[in-house]
């Protein structure tokens, strides 16, 4: 669904969402699975209230406040009341994309946000260029030892809620290490793109080293274009739809004739194959529909062997499950090559990491964090698979010293298994 840059300008009768809200029942389906509702119990910061929000603010009943930008930007964006909705009506998509119209003119702080998510995001080489020295100047010298230890960050909770969810960065991105194409390992059976996240190009870059290597045991020759940015993601989770719209025309450009495009982030596949709802082009709608996630291509190609892993449970992330509806092939891979398999109760809710918001909205985060950990603790298992940045951060940040279980990326496990 496509939304207008200025949806509630419209008169009631001309909006191209005001039927789509219309349809709301009110049924309250939606409350159980919404995070934001959960921790607050807040009608406002839930799926219904927000889109009974947004009517009112087509209809003009309601005005343009900091109290209506708050409700829809408490959405975490995980999609889960869209699954349930027996209507049809997309609460997430539509909080979103409204977001946008929502900016009460210019502010330093907007301007310090267009900045990182513009310039910074656009460009994979300054991004690069700020992890590395993260690295060096702060985990390779010790000084990230010495501030932990002494327990410098007590006085600085906000600083230190951030550099809990700062793993050890590896010395090369992915983009840095490896060539634009990797030849298949053996015969070749065909040859895929792969579009290199944010994340998983620096402070994952050995997660998708491991992605790669497994496309290359399967028989894929991987086509990785080094030019490829930001896929947008972020931009439209904050409201910056016009930054969106030019990363994605740039890259969809990265992959002309590659028929298939594979990526090991979640967000990042739901953002490429959703690009048709920013950019009014139907050639877009074309490469969306080669974009595959790692798990949903590799599943049908992975054959018989087995990851000792020992107990093992799966976190759905919300982008792939929700946002993607790839449920299946993920679970179907790990009972397949993990003979123990424990399922995780409520896999497919959401961790609390969406991006940034476990920075801006700290409590909501933690309460779905706490949740989601309880449930992991419960299984019993040894590692936690997921497949997307953001929850492999999220969960390594929530974890406490008695907690015994690790957190791996899912191609971590499929490279493994393929030996």
């Amino acid at each position: 669904m496509r939304l207008p840059e200025q949806s509630y300008a419209h008169p009631a009768g001309e909006s191209p969402v005001y039927d789509m809200l219309l349809t709301c029942s009110k049924c309250a389906t939606c409350l159980p699975a919404c995070p934001s509702y959960a921790a607050t119990v807040r009608e406002t910061q839930s799926p219904r209230g927000r889109v009974q929000l947004v009517r009112a603010l087509e209809e003009g009943r309601l005005t343009n406040s900091e109290q209506l930008r708050e409700s829809l930007w408490t959405c975490l964006d995980c999609r889960a009341c869209e699954t349930v909705c027996p209507n049809g009506i997309t609460p997430g998509t539509l909080a979103t994309h409204v977001r946008a119209d929502l900016y009460a003119g210019t502010s330093l702080g907007r301007w310090l946000k267009r900045l990182i998510l513009g310039p910074l995001l656009s460009s994979p080489g300054l991004l690069e260029t700020g992890f590395g020295l993260m690295r060096l100047a702060y985990q390779r010298t010790g000084l990230q030892h010495l501030v932990r230890s002494a327990g410098l960050l007590k006085i600085a909770p906000n600083v230190a809620r951030g550099e809990r969810y700062l793993p050890p960065i590896p010395r090369k991105s992915v983009r840095q290490r490896l060539p634009e194409i990797i030849p298949a390992r053996g015969e070749t059976k065909g040859r895929v793109g792969f579009f290199l996240g944010c994340a998983m190009n620096t402070v994952f870059a050995d997660v998708t080293r491991r992605s790669i290597s497994a496309l290359g045991k399967l028989g894929y020759e991987v086509v990785m274009p080094k030019q490829v940015i930001c896929c947008g993601a972020p931009q439209v989770s904050l409201g910056e739809l016009d930054l969106a719209r030019k990363m994605a025309r740039h890259n969809i450009g990265c992959f002309d004739g590659l028929d298939v495009i594979l990526t090991d982030c979640a967000a990042c596949g739901a953002e490429l194959k959703h690009y048709a709802s920013l950019l009014d082009d139907p050639s877009v709608e074309t490469f969306s529909r080669r974009v595959r996630d790692f798990a949903e291509f590799v599943e049908p190609l992975v054959p018989d062997v087995t990851a000792d892993v020992g107990a093992i449970t799966y976190h759905a992330p919300c982008h792939l499950a929700h946002a993607q509806g790839v449920c299946k092939p993920p679970k179907a891979l790990l009972k397949r090559l993990c003979p123990g398999y424990v399922e995780l109760p409520e896999h497919d809710r959401c961790c609390g990491s969406a991006g940034m918001y476990w920075m801006l909205y700290p409590e909501i985060s933690d309460n779905a964090l706490a949740r989601k950990l309880a449930n992991i603790r419960a299984t019993g298992a040894r590692t936690v698979a997921t497949a997307n940045p953001g929850c492999l951060l999220q969960l390594i940040a929530g974890k406490t010293p008695e907690d015994t279980w690790t957190v791996r990326h899912l191609s971590e496990i499929v490279d493994e298994a393929l030996g």
